[in-house]
């Protein structure tokens, strides 16, 4: 085995391992949506003197938006992946599988460096949520982590493309 197939192997390996923890984050975000919002409603409700939880449901969406966007990525479920699957023309497909990793590789490092200007601001700031005074920092964090992730499962794909290996999406097509 080259030493290129053990690095784009190794790389493979990294990625699926990435793809089963983002898809354990995504759950939990899910849950906890759904614990903070159910709860909320009970404490409105019953008009209990407890603090209001949607804060975790709010907060909560920050992990599933941008981890959930890198597993959109892994899974080649996003709308270019779409719309390159409806093409008939493998070259034209691949060459449209291409492009579509160096858009995404580009779209998640210029959204990283923004991503991790955001989280330093806020964790520097001490910002809390009003009610549970849960750090801002704790959501924020998401942001780099899913555009980092971006990147990974781009770059794998874009190492699948030039060793004309099957995208990881045709499986979940």
């Amino acid at each position: 085995m080259s030493v290129s197939a053990r690095a784009s192997s190794w790389l493979f390996s990294v990625e699926r391992h990435a793809f089963r923890a983002e898809k354990w984050i995504c759950i939990l975000s899910l849950v906890a949506m759904l614990v903070g919002v159910s709860f909320s409603v009970a404490v409105r409700y019953f008009n209990l003197h407890l603090p209001d939880t949607g804060e975790i449901a709010i907060f909560a969406m920050a992990p599933l938006t941008f981890v959930g966007a890198a597993m959109c990525t892994y899974t080649g479920t996003h709308i270019a992946v779409d719309v390159i699957q409806q093409v008939k023309s493998p070259w034209v497909r691949r060459i449209g599988r291409v492009i579509t990793a160096l858009a995404m590789i580009v779209f998640g490092a210029v959204y990283f460096w923004t991503a991790l200007e955001f989280f330093q601001t806020a964790l520097s700031s001490g910002e809390r949520g009003l009610d549970l005074g849960t750090p801002i920092a704790v959501p924020a964090l998401f942001f780099p982590i899913g555009m980092a992730l971006v990147v990974l499962h781009a770059v794998a794909e874009l190492i699948r493309d030039a060793t004309n290996e099957p995208s990881v999406g045709e499986e979940y097509s």
